[in-house]
């Protein structure tokens, strides 16, 4: 199968288990055929040939803003979220699960993989998460071959880890990518951010604080993908509490 077509099935599948599992009642439960469409949708992952995935890596050029591997590793990344916390049995946050993002819950072409090494090793260019102290990829490095390139900073906004103030979760396409991640962008900086002008601050989502180094100016970032707009000023930010809650 295709990689972005396996990819998109499995975050598609997996959207609508979150709705179901989570957001209807009773709660914790889905539909037999519900279950067997997303494990259906993630053996498919499982078997892709590792050639197709080389295949995309060696298409990346320097000159693309988003690579077709950022719509594949987005997809895969936001349906693993959803599906590792109902295999695991989160009821509340992913928080009750010790070391849910360092697990190796999912197998893509034949390697297991955990939400840490695709956010940070394959999405982030091999970056440290903000809490740890070594790339993710360290001792994986046959794995860099699929890291998409350039690295895009605008994926943070496109990455849902299962918490409320997340981004929503979209299915991604590499025909579009670049567009849909310059919405994904302005929407959310849009929805998380609020200017005060008389009080010079701006209050934003803890993920521009956590990633202020993939960013860079903060304030550039804002006037660059808010919709209003920032005037040029000395800006002071404060920082909203994160909601974890599935």
């Amino acid at each position: 199968m295709d990689p972005h077509t396996a990819a998109q099935t499995y975050a598609l599948a997996c959207k609508t288990l979150k709705a179901e599992w989570y957001y209807t009642e009773p709660r914790f439960t889905a539909d037999q055929s519900l279950l067997q469409k997303t494990a259906t949708a993630r053996d498919q992952l499982a078997r892709l040939d590792p050639s197709t995935l080389d295949a995309l890596a060696a298409s990346q050029t320097a000159h693309d803003a988003a690579a077709p591997l950022h719509s594949f590793w987005i997809n895969v990344y936001n349906g693993a979220v959803i599906d590792q916390a109902t295999d695991m049995g989160v009821q509340q946050s992913v928080k009750e699960v010790r070391g849910f993002f360092r697990r190796r819950f999912l197998e893509i072409a034949g390697t297991s993989l955990s939400l840490d090494e695709i956010e940070h090793g394959f999405l982030r260019d091999n970056r440290r998460h903000p809490a740890r102290l070594l790339p993710p990829l360290a001792f994986r490095p046959r794995l860099k071959r699929w890291i998409a390139r350039p690295f895009d900073p605008r994926i943070h906004f496109a990455l849902n880890c299962g918490a409320r103030s997340c981004p929503p979760i979209g299915v991604y396409t590499p025909e579009a990518i670049d567009a849909q991640l310059e919405l994904a962008a302005e929407s959310f900086i849009d929805a998380e951010t609020t200017v005060d002008a008389e009080a010079q601050t701006i209050e934003a989502n803890r993920i521009l604080r956590w990633y202020r180094s993939d960013f860079g100016d903060l304030e550039e970032l804002l006037r660059r993908h808010r919709s209003d707009g920032l005037a040029e000023q000395k800006w002071r930010f404060k920082w909203r509490e994160y909601d974890w809650s599935v």
